[in-house]
């Protein structure tokens, strides 16, 4: 039961549309009658739709917008709910042809929430593939901005077999229902709540087959399966300490999986939307999703089993990319080894402790002051040759980049990369277009390329090319691109205006869009950064794949990025953050790289050991041997911190010898795990995968997460406790 009156169905998509029924005027619902309602079956709580979660915290605040009050004896239940008069009317539905379907929308008469409500919209429907049904719902009169997806398109030809699934609309109060075509099952019903569409406030809920529900980023979730009793999921890309809470993260992901029932049959919901948005998980079981801008732009999976709708996804987004093979090693790392030597060092005593290790690492110390392409000419002295001692071991190097550009001189002269990106014009401005915004980062003011711009993107290229003349490496390690600026918006503070304080925001960290970011008001070439915040690392990858593939050519390189949006996956890697050294970290971990695998991002892992704090033997110990089977394994750790590579703990360590033996094993399989990551490439298969993707007819499996799988023949199942 709902709030909302069920319509008469105005018509099956692709179907002969019958005439609209008539249906009586709807009454305005008291609160009072709501109240009784829900006093009378309070069951029905679960079934019921918010307004604003627990943002519209009184009763005067909720009936001011035309809504229902009816106070709860639970706190975590909203209290505020939508009367039957809110959303839209279709007044126009037509098929273009047999694959496509068009509305005309009409806003209903309600109080507005925040204002600059759209009062004409228009809905297009398209039947893609056999799997895959999009739709999205735009201003009928006004473009607003759209994600420029380099890989996501619609298909050259419409679908030729049999459609999985069948499309219903409703006409008054309008909504979309989504059915399974066999069996016959409800996948995705938004008829459960209105649609609002505002300027800076846009709200669709669907009710969904089932409380198996996984997916969403990028956050720390303590465990796979989501918790449905109303948890609400910021998403908008942050620079923050990934410590279990539930604030937004590196990652910007409004992607997840629904496993409908012990058959397998799953469905996949994907809102192609940039934005600072929240998604709130409900007991009926629904999904509300709320975004303050762009459009809603909708795709639905439908898949026999959970692995098919990770294909389906990964054909829309781009296949993974295929890592080096080299890739697949044992790798070390640190923030702030101090000097050369000192890297030198813990390569040799590694070595020397025979353990199996491919790749280090050298973090911004390297640098001279932080300032990238740069390297410190007194520590790091004989930089330029050290990916050639790496290579006379067989072994690779790899460096960070970061992309805030410090203003500043060099120690000795002109900085001269900063330099030719004024000339190119590589920044992100302030309002007016012409003044670089300045922030400042690791190497003080700062300015930040615009990746959107085709000439920032030219400058990157060029740089990346002189500073491998200069020091040779293997591969890129993309850092601080969500994007992070370590004041509020900018050195000059931010106006006061709705793209920096729109008038609704999402449960973002700080509740301050332009907290430890850029003012959103800046300008890049996709738009203003309100809109395109999200998409800073996206575009960062983009630019850097170019550089790689000019100075790297037919040799074998990689990317890896801390930042993402769907379809990073096609060229970059990415790890889970700067975690912490303690035994819920190591355990969220395995949550993390599941989702990573369903958002088409094989080649993941966590900072084995702990980034930050001192990790103790018997914890690094356990974290080795689980890290051990992380697709990209990499044992990193902070300034500030003891040394945590194996070596460290001697060469007759329990931890060295274990270590020894897990490596060992990983390296026996390597073969296998190459393979999967071209079963990922070609057939969209995820290479780390929960049990439930292989047993999902166990419901004991749908929600195990302390154990994982290589593929869908390797189980592991580490210790993660003391």
């Amino acid at each position: 039961m709902t709030l909302f009156r069920q319509e008469e169905i105005w018509g099956y998509y692709n179907t002969v549309i019958s005439p609209q029924p008539q249906i009586p005027p709807i009454p305005q619902t008291s609160p009072q009658s709501v109240l009784t309602s829900l006093k009378e079956n309070e069951s029905t709580v679960s079934q019921t739709l918010e307004l604003l979660s627990s943002r519209v915290s009184s009763q005067q605040k909720c009936l001011e917008r035309g809504c229902c009050w009816s106070p709860l004896d639970e706190t975590n239940v909203p209290w505020c709910f939508f009367s039957r008069n809110h959303g839209y009317s279709a007044i126009t539905v037509h098929n273009p042809d047999s694959t496509r379907l068009e509305a005309k929308l009409t806003r209903k008469d309600a109080p507005s929430l925040f204002g600059a409500d759209i009062k004409e919209l228009t809905f297009y429907g398209e039947m893609q593939t056999e799997n895959r049904f999009r739709f999205k719902i735009v201003d009928a009169k006004q473009a607003r901005f759209e994600v420029p997806h380099e890989n996501v398109q619609a298909p050259p030809s419409p679908p030729s077999g049999t459609l999985k699934y069948r499309v219903e609309v409703v006409q008054d109060r309008f909504g979309l229902r989504i059915w399974r075509t066999s069996p016959e099952k409800l996948l995705f019903d938004t008829t459960i709540g209105p649609l609002v569409y505002a300027d800076q406030y846009l709200q669709l809920s669907a009710k969904l087959p089932s409380h198996n529900i996984y997916g969403l980023g990028e956050h720390v979730h303590q465990t796979f399966l989501h918790d449905t009793n109303w948890r609400t999921w910021p998403i908008f890309t942050r620079d923050a300490f990934p410590n279990g809470g539930t604030h937004n993260l590196y990652g910007h992901y409004p992607y997840f999986t629904c496993l409908e029932d012990e058959s397998g049959q799953s469905i996949g919901v994907f809102l192609m939307n940039s934005n600072a948005m929240e998604v709130t998980i409900q007991p009926a079981p629904a999904v509300t999703f709320r975004t303050i801008g762009g459009i809603l732009d909708f795709y639905i999976l439908v898949g026999d089993t959970p692995e098919a709708v990770v294909d389906e996804f990964t054909k829309l987004i781009g296949r993974p990319f295929i890592p080096p093979y080299w890739s697949l090693g044992f790798q070390l790392s640190r923030w702030d080894y101090g000097s050369l030597e000192e890297v030198k060092k813990v390569v040799e005593r590694n070595r020397q402790a025979g353990l199996p290790y491919d790749v280090q690492y050298t973090d911004i110390d390297y640098m001279e002051n932080k300032k990238i392409f740069t390297y410190d000419m007194e520590k790091f002295a004989d930089l330029p040759q050290f990916a050639d001692y790496m290579h006379e071991n067989g072994q690779k190097y790899i460096i960070i980049l970061d992309p805030a550009v410090s203003t500043g001189k060099r120690i000795n002269g002109p900085y001269e990369t900063v330099d030719r990106g004024h000339a190119a014009k590589a920044w992100v401005y302030e309002p007016d277009g012409e003044t670089p915004l300045l922030g400042e980062v690791w190497p003080g003011e700062t300015v930040f390329p615009d990746y959107t711009s085709d000439g920032c993107i030219d400058w990157w290229v060029d740089e990346i090319s002189r500073f491998y003349k200069e020091v040779k490496h293997d591969a890129l390690w993309l850092d601080m691109n969500e994007i992070s600026n370590f004041v509020k918006g900018g050195i000059k503070g931010c106006a006061d205006n709705t793209l920096n304080y729109p008038p609704f925001t999402p449960r973002i960290l700080d509740d301050l869009m332009y907290s430890k970011t850029l003012c959103m008001d800046a300008k890049q070439k996709w738009g203003n950064h309100y809109d395109v915040h999200s998409l800073y690392g996206y575009s960062m990858v983009l630019a850097t794949e170019k550089a790689s593939k000019v100075v790297f050519g037919k040799n074998r390189s990689m990317v890896f990025t801390r930042s993402s949006f769907p379809g990073v996956g096609k060229y970059a890697g990415h790890w889970l953050g700067d975690n912490g050294a303690n035994w819920n970290d190591i355990k969220w971990a395995i949550p993390g790289m599941l989702e990573f695998n369903l958002f088409g991002v094989p080649y993941i892992g966590a900072d084995i050991c702990g980034f930050f704090d001192d990790s103790s033997e018997e914890l690094c110990r356990r974290w080795m041997q689980v890290g051990a089977f992380y697709p990209f394994s990499r044992n990193h750790n902070a300034q500030g911190y003891k040394d945590q590579d194996p070596a460290s703990y001697g060469f007759d360590s329990l931890l060295v010898n274990t270590s020894r033996h897990y490596l060992n094993i990983r390296y026996k399989l390597l073969p296998y795990l190459y393979t999967l990551f071209y079963k990922a490439n070609v057939n969209g298969e995820t290479v780390v995968r929960p049990l439930m993707h292989e047993f999902y007819s166990d419901r004991a499996t749908w929600s195990l997460d302390k154990q994982f799988m290589w593929g869908a023949h390797l189980l592991i199942t580490p210790v993660l406790d003391p």
